[in-house]
């Protein structure tokens, strides 16, 4: 059960980790994590930071797939997770991974970010309406899936008409 004492320490680590002292924040999320195992959030963020600090990739996977799994509402554990697969370059676990959390939150700004930086998402086509609006959700599927599709076919139609000649 989290304490006063775990909450703070855990607070603290986000404090820290937002000021980018990472040593420090592992500690802090260490302390949290040590005093109650079972909370998800000092799972992940612990993990997360082993991994990242201290190379713990194996400890970093396990405690924040255990995070997702006790709490997979929460997208900030789908975004630990994440960011522990790309430390190891596994780019397509990590993609994986956030869009996992982009499903439960796809108005979620920095999943968004990171997976239109790993190329697994494009960009809206309208960038200033929601890309989880229906006409946006159209106009993606028609661009980037019906139009090439379409183009790729008259290309080796005309190609099988000059193998004929």
């Amino acid at each position: 059960m989290a304490t006063e004492s775990s909450e703070e320490q855990f607070k603290q680590g986000l404090q820290l980790l937002k000021d980018g002292s990472l040593e420090k924040a592992t500690k802090a999320f260490e302390k949290a994590y040590k005093e109650d195992k079972e909370n998800a959030k000092y799972m992940s963020y612990y993990g997360m930071c082993a991994a990242l600090r201290w190379g713990e990739i194996g400890l970093g996977i396990e405690l924040c797939t255990k995070a997702v799994k006790k709490d997979f509402s929460k997208t900030e554990y789908y975004i630990n997770l994440a960011k522990v697969y790309l430390k190891t370059d596994n780019k397509k676990g990590a993609a994986a991974v956030f869009k996992k959390g982009f499903a439960i939150d796809p108005e979620n700004h920095i999943i968004y970010e990171e997976l239109v930086k790993l190329g697994a998402v494009g960009k809206p086509i309208i960038p200033f309406v929601k890309r989880s609006n229906p006409m946006n959700k159209f106009l993606g599927i028609l661009f980037r899936k019906t139009i090439p599709g379409i183009i790729g076919r008259i290309r080796r139609q005309k190609q099988a008409v000059k193998d004929k000649d």
